[in-house]
């Protein structure tokens, strides 16, 4: 695979963005199609809904095909992105997303709520968006991002103290300062995190592969494993061995190659072969179109199924594009 991310279908040319990557011998696009909060089409599940009378999943299938492009659907989970303020405002007085320690919404990616996924109702969206966007069209594949819990301190919700002591049958006595770093339930609120995503994805995979089973499922996952499920509860090779994902994308944000080499070795391992790595680049911190030609080629020496870049927009087309067709 020789993939690029895509942050915002509205308005894009898509004729054009096809027919370039297409002579920069690119064959995959990640298109950000819906986040927790909206999506950019026309839906029945999520509260906005970005339609201005252009079809973008249509047109960008249209085009994608015309040059042999595959198209992966990218859904930002949890993250409220581009919902209405009164959907914001209505899941913070239901309980639904996520505080801090003195109970406050944390609003850290897109200065937005984000989803709490202990809660049933936000578990059951995510479930129901992502079959949505599975069915509404014939997309190759859809790709999930943000299956991690937001930060690395716990969400301090009433619904995440309630499940947890619930699921693991623990005494709180002291709410959060019980499960905070050092407290005497830290270390199991960090398992039960883990547990938390783990079965999202488990929920959501099996469901889109019952009403689309012709669709590839991915994930861009964090690399590092161990740090990201102490910190994320994000366990993406038990993922990959339960076969809930069809590939990964490991973003691989370093522009220092050893680093680099390093990490893709370290996925390479942990995944043995059960699906593809498509590694993800960071085009963006890239200061030369050369600096980005000599990480790709470490992709395909480092052994990994293809990559994916981030991200497309005018600086890529200008200043990195044209190596990539050399």
């Amino acid at each position: 695979m020789r993939g690029i991310w895509l942050h915002d279908p509205r308005g894009v040319d898509w004729q054009k963005v096809m027919a370039e990557l297409y002579a920069a011998r690119m064959n995959a696009i990640f298109v950000k199609f819906s986040t927790g909060g909206a999506a950019y089409y026309r839906s029945e599940v999520l509260p906005g809904s970005f339609y201005a009378g252009r079809d973008e999943a249509a047109l960008c299938l249209a085009a994608a095909r015309r040059y042999g492009i595959q198209v992966h659907a990218w859904r930002v989970c949890f993250q409220m992105k581009d919902a209405p303020a009164e959907s914001q405002q209505r899941a913070v007085r239901e309980g639904r997303v996520q505080l801090d320690r003195s109970g406050r919404v944390l609003r850290p990616s897109y200065r937005a709520p984000v989803l709490c996924p202990s809660h049933d109702w936000n578990r059951s969206l995510e479930v129901r968006a992502t079959v949505e966007m599975a069915t509404k069209y014939p997309f190759d594949g859809v790709h999930l991002d943000y299956l991690r819990w937001i930060d690395a301190e716990p969400c301090c919700c009433a619904t995440c103290r309630k499940r947890f002591c619930r699921d693991t049958r623990s005494t709180v006595a002291s709410w959060p300062r019980d499960v905070m770093k050092g407290g005497r339930l830290a270390q199991t609120f960090v398992s039960w995190r883990e547990q938390i995503m783990t079965r999202m994805v488990a929920e959501i995979s099996p469901a889109v592969r019952r009403a689309r089973p012709s669709t590839r499922i991915s994930a861009a996952v964090w690399p590092e494993l161990a740090s990201v499920r102490r910190d994320r509860g994000q366990n993406w090779k038990a993922w990959v061995d339960a076969g809930w994902l069809d590939f990964i994308c490991p973003m691989n944000y370093s522009t220092d190659p050893a680093m680099f080499a390093k990490r893709l070795s370290e996925e390479r391992a942990l995944v043995n072969g059960r699906v593809p790595i498509y590694v993800g680049i960071a085009a963006y911190k890239c200061t030369s179109g050369s600096q980005l030609r000599q990480l790709v080629a470490m992709a395909h020496s480092g052994r990994a199924g293809g990559w994916v870049l981030f991200n497309y927009d005018e600086r890529f087309r200008t200043q990195f594009l044209p190596y990539l067709r050399n």
